[in-house]
């Protein structure tokens, strides 16, 4: 007995000797992985991955040598997965495989027992199988669709126990089975990698991507070797190398992407704390500032992101290439080769574009961008073999400032815009190879860059190209049911190549920093000589890139009704071609910005806008209709709409006091619905919701009487229902009455399905009005909801600007800030309290930030000039919203 207590006693010190020592090694292997990283970021991934392996590898031996069976044979202890390759993280999965001889099953048996509850003891993540060789090779063998347990079988590695027993599973996986079902198994791996794709984003350009399983991420890697093991029979990139299926470089561009991502997987762990792959938001600033990245002309997360999409391309490029490489045999040895002359140096072999002469590139440049112009024109892929030539070739001894000047080059390039079927995949290929930021530099710089927002779905390059794509889609009549306006307007542009050109080069200036269509606009001139455009184009596209936000922003965030400010855009514009050019520009854009970013809402603004500069373009005047004038006019139709139903004398006392900006912001077909409206009132007060499904908003209008606040009660009323305000125009008369309508939706979609709602909307307003209900109390139960984003979003600071010229009668107050529940409500009230009329509103919310425009105007009229008093204004909003 006393022996007994003894060993137990000896046994369980031993164990937590093991525990302690293992604990204190993870300890400094954290300590190590900071101070690494400053030494020597290039190659700290995988050291530290392979020291964090080796202190698992000990910690089995030690607790495999404390149990007594060190020596047994017939039994070994195997590493598979992400531990077999030695690229553990700090919370990876540990996964092992206890290999036994038939007979030696019990013994395989203790062995896991004792190892494994000291493993889940200390928290690991331990997955673990007891087989024999030929389980192992059988269960291999029955894997149809899933293969995890063949692939992990090639990340096998022998930890410790009897050497004989792996070797005889590496045998029987490698020199038998795998030569029998290599192909099915490549085959399969490939559909692996559509289903992980389709699970995880097909993009690389993911706002928040996965390290580990996204595109260009760490899988990818995996996936790539396992394809080549299966084919060739090696275990490492290395044996690649020696067989001639990868070149040095591309083996050390392996390496240090594997070295980037797992750093980054590792300090993700670190930071979160368990095994999250994701690279979210709440995290990305922290690892930038990990690597070394500072804040400068760009924001250092943002730089740190665009160094990853840069790794990540270049890890996505690499694999393709390697799984080309290792299925071309097998894939086209049964496929008779057909060839068909192109010119003197370009053939179709078996339906694909292809090169007679593989020097031609380095003797004439200029067939590096005639092989993207033969592929659209044509129609064809480029085959494996050219993309791989034009690949190696483009680089900057190939294309100099000499090719970029070359007219032949510029030439092809412009023909492709003007002429192409598929223009957008094609300059999408061209960026692919690098041959696009090789040939336009300016664009170079904006490729793999990111926004830090939620807003910017995919990199700036690619929401360039995409814009390409949605001009082809109305050129090509794919958007004719559901844009014909713009259809017809993209099919009469002459100047294709300029709208295209517009397209990439519009956010250019973003690689320049702040300010970017200033700077972007600043680079068109030496652009546009280098490429042979004539003086106008290159005026044209200055225009267009320095102008491209104007649109959305005069649409959304300003008073389309103030004639000013059409005349001063229609003055700036000049010609219609422009405007036109500038509004596709302008709609390709917003639906290239992510998905769900164009509504139905922000595409009425924009055409409104339009229509109504084109009209002042095409009259060749830019004479405003005098307020008197329209009122009389618009007075005298609404008498012809409402004829039977109120008398002349009638509708013009009520229309006499009315302002004369109210004739500016409505029709007399509106104007008459008002008047109906207002016979409708009870007890003075009168409301009304008009639906648009197929616009997705909806219009509420209230009739009553003013007083101070009622603007902000009436949003707050709104806002807490659940409603999401677009806009408001506030008319007030003479007589003190006031006339507000709301544009409003919810979920960007109209509330014609969910009619109930503002059955809660005017008893919540009838509460309010009469007293019954504090609009506070309304407002706070609102804002104790559930936040309106529930995962770590990137908020920028509030920002404030003052605006005192594009409008002649108001001081319009931008406001830029983060949205949340009670928002709009506190800075209506706060304004109000300021003694300050609100005359009319714009509500913009991207995702997560709002956009919010507020005309604003003194009790006893006019703008704000005084600047102490707009910088009361200002501070007073920054102190309601951010508290």
């Amino acid at each position: 007995m006393e022996k007994a207590i003894k060993s137990k006693n000896f046994k369980s010190a031993t164990e937590e000797s093991i525990k302690k020592e293992f604990l204190l090694n993870q300890k400094k292997l954290k300590d190590l992985h900071y101070n690494k990283s400053k030494k020597n970021k290039a190659t700290s991934g995988i050291l530290l991955a392979k020291k964090r392996t080796k202190i698992v590898d000990d910690l089995i031996r030690d607790v495999v040598n404390a149990s007594g069976l060190k020596n047994s044979k017939g039994i070994s202890i195997v590493a598979l997965g992400g531990y077999g390759r030695g690229e553990l993280c700090p919370y990876s999965d540990i996964d092992l495989l206890f290999l036994y001889e038939p007979r030696g099953k019990s013994v395989a048996q203790q062995a896991t027992r004792n190892l494994l509850y000291l493993l889940w003891d200390l928290k690991l993540d331990v997955g673990h199988s007891i087989r024999t060789v030929q389980e192992c090779i059988e269960l291999s063998k029955e894997e149809n669709e899933d293969t995890t347990i063949l692939t992990s079988l090639l990340d096998a590695r022998l930890i410790l126990g009897d050497q004989n027993i792996f070797d005889k599973l590496n045998h029987k996986l490698f020199n038998e089975l795998l030569p029998s079902i290599s192909e099915s198994f490549i085959d399969r791996k490939i559909q692996e990698y559509e289903n992980r794709v389709k699970r995880f984003g097909r993009s690389i350009y993911i706002l928040e991507p996965n390290v580990k399983e996204g595109v260009g991420g760490i899988r990818d890697i995996n996936n790539a070797l396992w394809i080549a093991q299966a084919k060739y029979k090696v275990k490492t990139f290395s044996e690649l190398l020696e067989k001639g299926v990868l070149f040095p470089n591309e083996i050390s561009n392996f390496e240090k992407c594997v070295n980037f991502l797992l750093l980054i997987r590792s300090e993700l762990h670190y930071l979160a704390e368990m095994g999250d792959d994701r690279l979210s938001f709440q995290y990305q600033e922290q690892i930038a500032k990990f690597f070394g990245f500072k804040d400068g002309e760009l924001p250092a997360v943002e730089r740190f992101m665009r160094i990853y999409y840069l790794r990540c391309n270049i890890v996505k490029e690499q694999c393709r290439r390697l799984v080309q490489r290792t299925t071309r045999e097998y894939k086209f040895k049964s496929k008779p080769s057909k060839v068909s002359k192109v010119d003197d140096i370009f053939i179709i072999r078996d339906g694909m574009l292809s090169i007679s002469n593989r020097n031609s590139f380095l003797e004439h440049p200029v067939n590096l961008m005639k092989a993207f112009e033969y592929s659209d024109k044509y129609n064809i892929k480029m085959n494996d073999y050219l993309n791989d030539l034009v690949h190696w070739n483009v680089n900057v001894a190939t294309i100099d400032d000499t090719v970029r000047r070359n007219r032949e080059v510029n030439a092809s390039f412009i023909r492709i815009l003007q002429r192409g079927h598929n223009v957008a995949d094609t300059l999408y290929e061209m960026k692919r190879l690098r041959l696009l930021g090789n040939y336009i530099p300016e664009f170079g710089k904006i490729i793999c860059m990111v926004q830090y927002d939620a807003y910017h779905v995919y990199t700036v390059d690619i929401h360039s190209i995409f814009m390409v794509k949605e001009i082809e889609n109305l050129i090509n009549n794919n958007y004719e049911d559901e844009f014909p306006f713009l259809t017809k307007l993209a099919e009469s542009v002459s100047r294709r190549h300029i709208l295209y050109l517009a397209c990439l080069f519009h956010d250019m200036g973003k690689g320049e920093g702040r300010n970017h269509a200033q700077k972007g606009a600043a680079l068109i001139p030496r652009i546009s000589k280098r490429m042979g455009l004539t003086r106008e184009e290159g005026e044209i596209l200055e225009f267009l890139v320095k102008h491209h936000l104007i649109m959305p922003h005069f649409s959304q965030r300003r008073d389309i009704h103030d004639f000013n400010l059409i005349m001063r855009f229609a003055k700036s514009v000049k010609t219609l071609e422009i405007l036109t050019m500038l509004y596709l520009l302008t709609f390709s854009d917003i639906r290239s910005v992510g998905p769900e970013v164009w509504t139905n809402w922000k595409g009425m603004l924009l055409k409104e806008l339009y229509l109504k500069t084109a009209k002042v373009l095409e009259k060749g005047e830019f004479r405003k209709e005098e307020p008197k004038e329209r009122a009389e006019k618009f007075s005298k139709q609404v008498v012809k709409i409402l004829k039977d139903e109120l008398s002349e004398r009638k509708i013009n006392k009520i229309l006499g006091k009315m302002p004369y900006s109210y004739y500016a912001g409505f029709s007399p077909q509106k104007i008459a619905y008002h008047l109906q409206l207002i016979q409708r009132a009870k007890k003075g007060v009168s409301t009304d919701i008009l639906f648009y499904p197929n616009e997705g908003y909806d219009e509420f209008t209230f009739w009553g009487y003013d007083k101070k606040g009622i603007f902000s009660e009436l949003c707050g009323v709104i806002r807490a229902s659940g409603i999401n305000i677009l806009g408001a125009r506030i008319v007030t008369t003479e007589d003190g009455r006031i006339l507000d309508t709301f544009y409003v939706n919810r979920f960007s979609k109209s509330t014609n399905e969910e009619k109930k709602i503002w059955d809660k909307v005017n008893e919540n307003l009838y509460k309010v009005l009469s007293g019954k209900v504090k609009i506070e109390v309304l407002v706070q139960k609102r804002k104790m909801q559930k936040p309106i984003y529930q995962k770590s979003i990137p908020k920028y600071p509030t920002r404030i600007e003052i605006d005192n010229e594009s409008s002649n009668t108001s001081t319009i107050i931008d406001v830029y800030t983060h949205d949340r529940p009670g928002l709009l409500f506190d800075i209506t009230s706060t304004l109000t309290g300021l003694g300050l009329s609100i005359e009319y509103a714009k509500i913009s919310t991207k995702v997560d930030q709002v956009v919010d425009a507020f005309y604003v105007q003194k009790l006893d009229g006019g703008k704000v000039l005084d600047p102490d008093f707009l910088n009361k204004i200002k501070d007073d909003l920054y102190i309601k919203i951010e508290s």
